[in-house]
């Protein structure tokens, strides 16, 4: 009887943490991504080299767009932007931090390629910055699409094996915009705010006006240090905006939709127009 050896097939996912809710006049935009590879990785299973030997030669901007990867670039993530829109910077936060910014390589009008080296069995966790336009309120915006790139072992394109989508909404609800997700507090070192809101909100949804108020003045309290005054204002928003006679708070939140839409790891069948512009450059 012949012997069949069962190969290994890598597969890779991408899920994308994030509160697409923004303010008025909001500009900053955090994610968390999660890319998680099996089967083998991009080495087939072999030991993965030392972080040192991964990526070698730091490449920026100024080499230009290049669809074809060195073949030591191992895995690489590729972050498109609308117009309008930028990266801040790009940096691994789990297992180990690493500042991935300074990679970046143009392979497009409006994106940018950021080599991570080989892969084993393993999942890695991205924190993505991004500054976006403020479109106004109600309207909604393709942020950025993260494609996970596995270069083929003949040289020819490499192929998109995974892709997470990060929107963004803009509200006029302070309680939907001041939420954080727990992925994205717990790398930015924001977890007992963001435990401490999600304590305040549930208590204003569940009639207990005292607590709401208390639990959402803690929360201000704890946004008051530098780099926090937008959470701050939109707490001390929220405060105002709790009924101490219904318990309730006032506005209801908006965009569940896109709440729910933002962890989804591949496009819509049904792109919107800024979709649209933004797949034509995946398949180049």
């Amino acid at each position: 009887m012949a012997n069949f050896a069962k190969s290994r097939v890598p597969h890779f996912t991408a899920e994308v943490h994030h509160n697409p809710c923004l303010p008025e006049g909001g500009q900053a935009l955090h994610a968390v991504v999660t890319v998680t590879a099996t089967g083998g990785g991009s080495t087939g299973g072999r030991p993965v080299p030392r972080p040192e030997a991964a990526v070698s030669g730091v490449a920026g901007p100024e080499h230009g767009p290049a669809d074809a990867l060195e073949p030591d670039a191992g895995v690489v993530l590729r972050v498109r932007t609308p117009l309008g829109a930028e990266v801040g910077f790009l940096r691994q936060v789990a297992p180990a931090p690493e500042d991935l910014t300074g990679r970046r390589r143009a392979s497009g009008p409006r994106s940018g390629d950021y080599p991570t080296g080989p892969w084993g069995d393993e999942s890695r966790d991205y924190h993505l910055f991004l500054r976006v336009p403020d479109p106004g309120l109600g309207r909604e915006m393709l942020a950025a699409r993260l494609s996970v790139l596995l270069p083929a072992p003949d040289g020819a394109a490499p192929r998109v094996v995974a892709q997470g989508l990060v929107r963004a909404v803009w509200t006029d609800d302070p309680a939907a915009a001041v939420r954080i997700d727990p992925q994205v507090a717990h790398h930015t070192g924001r977890s007992e705010l963001a435990q401490v809101i999600q304590r305040g909100l549930d208590a204003a949804k569940w009639g207990d006006a005292t607590r709401a108020v208390r639990e959402l003045r803690r929360a201000a309290r704890l946004a008051g240090g530098p780099g926090s005054e937008d959470t701050a204002k939109l707490l001390a928003k929220v405060v105002g905006d709790v009924d101490t006679a219904t318990g309730t708070v006032r506005q209801a939140a908006k965009a569940p939709e896109v709440e729910r839409e933002s962890s989804r790891t591949a496009p819509d069948t049904h792109s919107s127009p800024a979709e649209t512009a933004m797949n034509e450059h995946d398949h180049h």
